[in-house]
């Protein structure tokens, strides 16, 4: 029999998750097992213990249940905040936020994207449902955000800000003890954010120390409030101009941060950040 996506509810830690599309990946790590006497082998053994991946995309309502992980996951030694996921009745409780994106398009939904890695087998059976999801409701649209760039001395303004994306990933590893196929443990490695977007004012200037330079991108709701807020406070790493036939010039610009914690920089003028009040898409 096949089932639609409405027959199957995606939790998280116990929260319903309306989530666009969603899908739960289960591996093991094997090793061929061969002979001294031989190149070749039928035999394979466990390596390491089972793990898998659930990755879904969601609507932005101002409620984002899955930042406090960005910052929250694993910042003090021996700490840890375990996820459960459940994917129609399938279910791990040993799992952790690895990568985080959010895509900044001209007057377009905001859509993340989730990617939550586990340590364990899958436990439960496939149970469809027959009820119907609740309704979203104040689905942020990018026609409401507003862009904020401090800058240092030599990076021009963030001006005219065409779209982009955030970006967060994190290095999980687990830790397993003698006769563990369970980890006891998780390590976890340097936490990375970069934000990437385009702007419509070409330049070439990059200095082989980088730029000092923050961005931040706010969503708001339909009454012009703050409701979420994007930052990456780092270093100017990349830039990237081109164009095609029948298209404009466009000048890309990445920004990397080594880590969530942001501190304050000013621009080259001492004074407030320049502020664009709208996203807009090109004629």
């Amino acid at each position: 029999m096949f089932y639609s996506a409405s027959n199957a509810k995606l939790k998280v830690n116990d929260e319903e998750i309306l989530a666009s599309n969603a899908s739960l990946s289960l591996s093991t790590s094997l090793q061929p097992n061969y002979l001294i006497t031989r190149r070749n082998t039928n035999k394979f053994v466990a390596s390491d213990g089972v793990g898998g991946d659930l990755s879904f995309n969601y609507f932005l309502t101002g409620k984002d249940f899955f930042k406090t992980f960005i910052t929250g996951q694993g910042e003090r030694a021996g700490e840890a905040t375990v996820i459960s996921g459940n994917f129609g009745g399938l279910n791990f409780d040993s799992g952790y936020l690895t990568s985080y994106s959010v895509n900044f398009g001209p007057n377009s939904p905001a859509i993340a994207s989730a990617t939550v890695s586990f340590f364990d087998d899958l436990k439960g059976e496939f149970a469809p449902v027959e009820e119907l999801a609740p309704d979203i409701v104040g689905i942020l649209n990018f026609k409401n955000a507003s862009v904020a760039g401090e800058t240092a001395s030599g990076f021009d303004n963030v001006e005219n800000f065409v779209g982009g994306a955030y970006n967060y990933t994190t290095e999980v590893k687990p830790v397993y003890l003698i006769r563990e196929t369970k980890p006891s443990a998780v390590s976890f490695g340097p936490k990375n954010v970069n934000l990437n977007f385009e702007i419509d004012s070409p330049s070439g200037y990059l200095p082989f120390s980088g730029v000092s330079a923050k961005v931040s991108v706010d969503l708001k709701n339909s009454a012009g409030t703050t409701v979420e807020n994007f930052t990456c406070d780092g270093a100017l790493q990349q830039r990237a101009l081109g164009s095609a036939a029948g298209d404009y010039i466009k000048q890309t610009i990445n920004i990397v941060e080594a880590g969530t914690t942001a501190s304050k920089i000013t621009n080259a003028a001492g004074g407030r950040p320049t502020v664009i009040e709208n996203m807009h898409a090109y004629p």
